[in-house]
């Protein structure tokens, strides 16, 4: 079973405050796999696979 939908907002939250630490930006198409993650929408395998072909990985 996946996180709660709370805690993967949380995570979501610190994940997007990290990459921006570093000065860097998600794109559009990578933010809304993520918020679907984080509304539950989606688990964390889609968001894996769907976050690596956005990027044309394996």
């Amino acid at each position: 079973m996946g996180l709660p939908t709370a805690e993967r907002a949380r995570s979501l939250t610190e994940a997007v405050a990290s990459v921006r630490a570093e000065g860097l930006t998600a794109g559009a198409e990578a933010e809304a796999i993520t918020e679907r993650w984080a509304r539950g929408q989606i688990g964390t395998t889609q968001l894996r696979e769907r976050v690596r072909r956005l990027h044309g990985l394996p």
